[in-house]
């Protein structure tokens, strides 16, 4: 019995000496960062149109299937600058006289209007 009392004794004392010494123990959450400020807005264009002309096509039926809405005006042609519609619709026969026979090539239209810019892709075969 005494045995049994010792090591009782000794099992209380050096489980209160455990509950002293302990670390304190300290949960710490990281705070979630702030949303990034945003400084200037980023604005989509509009997906281009593709018009994918048949085989066998002169120019003269190609032209009339770019749509163009009221008050909008064809600005660049394979990215090069036009100063006028005359002058556009000029290099847009010139261009297009030149590629029917060139297989798979198209025609990059840059249209600008009062509803904003878009672009125009003619596929040629």
């Amino acid at each position: 019995m005494l045995v049994f009392r010792s090591f009782a004794i000794g099992l209380l004392a050096s489980c209160l000496v455990m509950l002293v010494v302990r670390p304190r123990i300290q949960i710490v959450l990281p705070r979630p960062a702030p949303p990034p400020r945003v400084l200037h807005r980023v604005v989509a264009e509009p997906a281009a149109t593709i018009i994918d002309v048949a085989p066998g096509l002169g120019a003269a039926q190609i032209a009339p299937l770019v749509h163009l809405a009221p008050g909008e005006r064809v600005v660049a042609l394979d990215d090069r600058r036009v100063p006028s519609e005359l002058a556009a619709g000029a290099e847009l026969a010139a261009e297009l006289e030149a590629d029917l026979g060139t297989p798979h090539r198209f025609v990059d239209l840059a249209i600008a209007g009062p509803g904003g810019a878009r672009r125009v892709l003619v596929l040629l075969h």
